[in-house]
């Protein structure tokens, strides 16, 4: 009887390692691997925490316990299933008070959802989606790595000298050239193909934390329809979030590389309390007036 134990022990430790093996493959298989980088990891999350600054400064945080420590509570579970973890990522998610339904990530994991994107959420699953799709933007450095081909374009005397150089200073040199010389537009700016990538991350994500994957793929369509021609909260949205085209194909198409079909978890008790209690709140300031340029 011991030896069966032994080897039915022996067994299970066999699966979860095929089981984990397999997971790490699925990933390779589906290219989860960042582009050129000029940046550290390290510097990615001070460069997040320079640019959330601004953010903050500029646009109103919806100062709200609920609704924070939900919207951290769902983001930080999912980001255990994130492929390219690193120890120096933050992982901070914060609401921003506005009416236009939107989301964006800064470099190193901070990431801030719009209030308006929670309230036009149909379950948790679909907002889940959200905070995946840009958690894949920050594994995949997006955000530096845009900032990396801008500067190479421009710059590439000087990034030439950095590497040339003794110091080995050039990561914190380019920090210094992007902080306060239009970073935001900068970091913000993903490509189709980028948009297209962090769908995959966020399609693996919701996989494996157990969210059907589709929910990602139609809460953008919601989006798209909802706001349809010159609507202010679509324009929001999609000049941030460019469509890569056919979203609910490409997720068609990826999640039988990651298993077998599932059980989605369906439970929105949680969401739904906290979604009515956003609902319940003061509405949101209106949004400041952009400066005027200054004719002569």
């Amino acid at each position: 009887m011991p030896s069966r134990q032994v080897s039915i022990s022996a067994v299970s430790a066999g699966l979860l390692l095929f089981a984990l093996l397999s997971t790490l493959a699925f990933a390779a298989q589906l290219n989860f691997k960042p582009g050129f980088n000029l940046f550290t990891v390290p510097e990615d999350a001070k460069l997040g925490k320079q640019t959330a600054a601004q953010v903050e400064a500029e646009l109103p945080v919806l100062e709200d316990e609920t609704a924070t420590r939900y919207l951290n509570q769902l983001g930080r579970s999912l980001t255990t299933y994130a492929p390219n973890p690193q120890p120096d990522y933050v992982w901070q998610f914060k609401v921003l008070n506005s009416a236009d339904i939107n989301a964006f990530a800064l470099p190193g994991g901070y990431i801030y959802v719009n209030r308006a994107t929670i309230e036009c959420a149909a379950s948790e699953a679909q907002l889940a989606g959200v905070l995946a799709h840009e958690e894949g933007h920050v594994v995949m450095r997006h955000g530096t790595h845009q900032a990396s081909e801008a500067m190479l374009a421009e710059k590439p005397l000087d990034i030439l000298s950095g590497f040339f150089g003794q110091d080995g200073s050039l990561g914190s040199a380019l920090l210094e050239d992007l902080v306060g010389a239009g970073i935001q537009s900068l970091l913000l700016k993903n490509s189709r193909s980028m948009e297209a990538q962090a769908d995959s991350v966020g399609t693996y994500i919701l996989y494996h934390a157990g969210y059907d994957p589709h929910a990602m793929a139609q809460f953008f369509e919601i989006i798209k329809q909802k706001y349809p021609g010159q609507t202010l909260g679509a324009l929001s949205f999609l000049s941030n979030h460019p469509d890569p085209g056919n979203r609910v194909k490409a997720v068609d198409d990826e999640v039988p590389q990651l298993g077998p079909a599932k059980s989605w978890l369906a439970d929105d008790r949680q969401f739904e309390a906290v979604r009515a209690h956003v609902l319940s709140l003061p509405p949101p300031p209106p949004p400041k007036p952009k400066p005027q340029p200054q004719t002569s």
